[in-house]
């Protein structure tokens, strides 16, 4: 009698709708990336993309900030080495998303995966940030320095982007603003190839860059568009 008891209670569980609860919170999770207000979801300064992130749930993973974003997105996408997110080849390019006078950067692989590079321009020149991933605590304007100086005096944007300087972004928050560095419109590589790329990536074998690619061009609706700034 006590064996069948337990032989019981085995299969309840087993049968119970409890085991469905890891397929359901990570769904849930999935669907946290895009539950925040309408009016956070189309940034087009540092400071809203810092108010995005701290509205998601965290850690706040880079391809869940991605998901956020409002469709379609705009994007310039380049194999370019020449910056601190070197592209790995013409599938796995440096990718622009462009905001008015915002810009995100983002690779899907390589030594800056886990970095959002930002720019927002002022009189010619842009205000840089940038910001890395997973983001576990709500975080400021002023952290945006941190990251890109480590408390230096000068950014690791300054071999490439001249005359670099501090400037008041927000009172009393001072980000570093220098000449915007065009990427090579030669070394551009279209939505229609990166779309591709992103319905054909194999999750098994590099989960990170399918997700980096499926959030910008097949839940961000990505097109194509000029590098204005």
């Amino acid at each position: 009698m006590k064996k069948l008891l337990l032989i019981s209670i085995s299969l309840m569980m087993f049968f119970s709708p409890l085991g469905c609860n890891s397929k359901k919170d990570d769904e849930a999770q999935i669907t946290d990336c895009t539950a925040v207000a309408e009016s956070l979801k189309n940034p087009q300064t540092i400071e809203e993309t810092v108010n995005l992130i701290n509205a998601l749930p965290k850690p706040v993973q880079l391809d869940c900030f991605l998901n956020a974003l409002q469709a379609p997105l705009k994007v310039f996408a380049v194999n370019s080495t020449s910056s601190a997110q070197p592209a790995q080849g013409a599938s796995s390019p440096r990718i622009f998303i462009l905001k008015d006078k915002l810009s995100l950067s983002v690779v899907p692989a390589g030594a800056g995966k886990t970095l959002l590079e930002l720019g927002e321009v002022l009189s010619g020149q842009s205000f840089k940030g940038e910001i890395r991933f997973p983001v576990e605590n709500t975080m400021t304007v002023n952290d945006i320095t941190q990251y890109l100086s480590g408390g230096a005096s000068t950014s690791s944007c300054a071999g490439c982007h001249l005359n670099e300087t501090k400037q008041i972004y927000k009172t009393p928050n001072q980000l570093f603003i220098s000449n915007i560095f065009r990427p090579d419109e030669a070394k551009r590589v279209g939505q229609t190839f990166m779309k591709i790329q992103a319905e054909t990536c194999d999750s098994v074998t590099n989960k990170f860059r399918c997700d980096i690619l499926k959030a910008i061009y097949i839940n961000g609706q990505a097109t194509d568009s000029a590098f204005t700034y």
